[in-house]
């Protein structure tokens, strides 16, 4: 989709986190999907830290923290920021979603194995 090309545009210029007061649905997950991190912070907080970066891009420097789940600004201001713990370990360990959901194959197996005692008819005739 054209969301996913505008999450890959802006991976292609080595952005790493993108900062705004909210992100659509898909684009926000199509940034999971390829390892950037959306994070959703106040306005007044992000107008705060823009006009801190203003005077000097270059040295004017903005820390995104993915474990402590902080943004720095250049001044040392922390803001927090919330993320799903799924959506923190998929970017944190480098994971596509697919490999995520498999590490917990052991409790999707128990809880399936539940069910199909609950509900033997979801599962057809058995092999």
């Amino acid at each position: 989709s054209s969301r996913e090309h505008a999450v890959w545009a802006l991976r292609d210029w080595g952005i790493r986190a993108v900062i705004a007061p909210s992100f659509g649905n898909i684009f926000y997950a199509n940034c999971f999907k390829n390892g950037l991190l959306p994070v959703t912070l106040p306005l007044d907080a992000i107008e705060a830290i823009a006009a801190e970066v203003a005077p000097a891009p270059q040295a004017n420097k903005v820390i995104v923290d993915l474990v402590e789940m902080v943004v720095v600004s250049p001044s040392g201001t922390t803001y927090r920021f919330e993320i799903g713990e799924f959506y923190r370990l998929v970017l944190l360990e480098g994971l596509n979603p697919i490999d995520a959901v498999l590490r917990y194959e052991e409790e999707i197996g128990g809880f399936q194995a539940a069910d199909r005692g609950r509900r033997p008819w979801i599962y057809g005739s058995a092999a």
